[in-house]
């Protein structure tokens, strides 16, 4: 520290004499990306060699040396312990007044302003640089809370953002909407993680509503959408549907009751007759009105099952990382290195037939099984999708049969969807039409459940579900089969 002020005290010392020199930087703000490399300009004007001079980097927020260059040598003691083994000044140019400074691995602390200063005698100068480091963070996910205040909680949430990103929500209009509530948080490298809360109410039903994260720094972000459905806003107010069942009812009974009261008047003689019939008509109502009531009840309860259901799955926080294991790899699959994407190739490999890999069926399993709890993970399927191409997605024990032609069932072990020749369908006994071939789909699988469940990533809305299965504590693996060398099935979401 008595160093640096040394060193101060000599530069308002030299700077009330006149510079032989000019230090000249940049124009504008330098902008780089979290975890690239930067050259600090700096030159001296005119031109001059600079390999006997005194050049220092610093930064004015702390007045700490950043790097230290003295008569062909660097000189680290004074420099900031966060800069260690992270500078360079580049020599090559010294001789031509070039005074340019390599930073390696920019993190979000090294957002600021630098000074490049130079010594010569009595002659120095300065130069200031402005480096704006930022980073684009995560895909937005949204996920469904609850019910409050008479609508629907959404949350966004998403990770990996500097500086601190602006978070904006969208109606099926494309209005903009205020959010109820927002947290940012920094993990141990300075990104920041947001979470921006809204509530749905049914001002404007059914449609798809939208959270963007902004990186204004870079005129960058990032948008996420979820359809909600209609039926959902019922659920917020359950008890709208009561009245108006309880109206219908009550004008049903008022009309009814003038009619017979006028015929009472008008045939006084059949007034037995005509009570008889009351009775039976009420009767009747009474069980029709009751049977409406039940519907209705059963309708309200299967849309918060469904409800339910989006929340257990839709979306998770913690997606599982799922890595592909070779060693049970069909011979003509290919892996890429890091084990997260797969498709045919063209030839049969020579590789070993052992009792782990697949020897007719183009499958290969999850590296990493699961016995208990629930785990989801996403699939993007690139290249060919319907048309002549084949590829399934799923889960399969520990157990499932791996030569021949291996049962793709629930009973051979194997929960699964697939799209063959373009028919997107279900791995049973009796397969169920799906509808569109999705590009993106969740694998959810609730071992404690025995429930295996496909979700569209892009529209939230799920696929299809297996009935409860008895997996009885066995490990249960990632599924993969592909077909068709148009066809990559690869493994979405970051794996660090």
């Amino acid at each position: 520290m008595w160093l640096l002020l040394s060193y101060l005290v000599t530069l308002h010392v030299l700077r009330l004499g006149s510079a032989d020199f000019r230090v000249v930087g940049p124009d504008h703000p330098l902008r780089v990306a979290v975890g690239q490399d930067i050259v600090l300009p700096c030159h001296l004007s005119p031109s001059m060699d600079a390999r006997s001079l005194d050049i220092r980097w610093i930064r004015p927020q702390v007045s700490e040396t950043v790097h230290h260059y003295r008569n062909g040598e660097d000189l680290y003691g004074e420099q900031l312990r966060e800069y260690f083994r992270r500078t360079e000044l580049i020599r090559d140019g010294l001789s031509r007044g070039s005074l340019d400074l390599r930073i390696s691995g920019l993190r979000p602390s090294d957002d600021g302003q630098y000074i490049c200063t130079v010594t010569d005698g009595a002659s120095y100068g300065e130069a200031t640089v402005d480096l704006e480091v930022s980073a684009t963070g995560s895909v937005s996910q949204l996920s469904l809370e609850g019910y409050e205040d008479g609508g629907i909680r959404v949350v966004c949430q998403s990770a990996g953002w500097y500086p601190q990103p602006e978070v904006l929500w969208k109606d099926p209009n494309g209005r903009r909407l205020p959010s109820v509530s927002q947290r940012h948080s920094s993990d141990e490298r300075g990104l920041f993680d947001v979470e921006d809360v809204i509530v749905v109410t049914d001002g404007n039903r059914d449609g798809n509503w939208s959270c963007v994260v902004r990186n204004s720094r870079l005129n960058q972000e990032q948008e996420t959408s979820l359809h909600i459905s209609a039926p959902f806003f019922h659920n917020a107010r359950p008890w709208m549907v009561g009245v108006g069942v309880l109206l219908v009812v009550l004008v049903v009974f008022l009309g009814l009751g003038v009619y017979f009261l006028r015929r009472k008047v008008l045939q006084s003689r059949e007034l037995e007759k005509q009570n008889t019939a009351l009775n039976g008509e009420l009767v009747e109502l009474t069980e029709e009105r009751d049977a409406a009531l039940e519907k209705r009840d059963a309708a309200l309860e299967e849309q918060d099952a469904a409800l339910k259901s989006w929340r257990k799955f839709l979306l998770p926080h913690n997606p599982d990382v799922v890595t592909l294991d070779p060693k049970s790899a069909h011979p003509e699959l290919v892996l890429s290195a890091d084990g997260r994407s797969v498709r045919r190739g063209r030839a049969r490999q020579d590789l070993p037939n052992t009792s782990e890999r697949f020897d007719t069926r183009c499958c290969v399993l999850g590296r990493k099984g699961f016995r208990e709890g629930r785990h989801c993970w996403e699939v993007e399927v690139k290249g060919e999708v319907g048309g002549d191409s084949w590829w399934a997605v799923g889960v399969a024990r520990d157990s499932v049969n791996r030569k021949g032609d291996t049962d793709l069932s629930p009973e051979g072990g194997i929960w699964g969807v697939e799209d063959l020749n373009g028919q997107f369908e279900s791995l049973t006994s009796s397969p169920t039409s799906l509808g569109r071939v999705p590009r993106r789909l969740w694998v959810c699988l609730d071992c404690t459940q025995g429930l295996v469940t496909f979700i569209d990533a892009k529209s939230g809305v799920e696929i299809f579900t297996f009935p409860p299965a008895s997996f009885n504590g066995e490990i249960i693996r990632p599924w993969f089969l592909v077909d068709t060398q148009e066809t990559e099935l690869c493994l979405r979401g970051r794996t660090s």
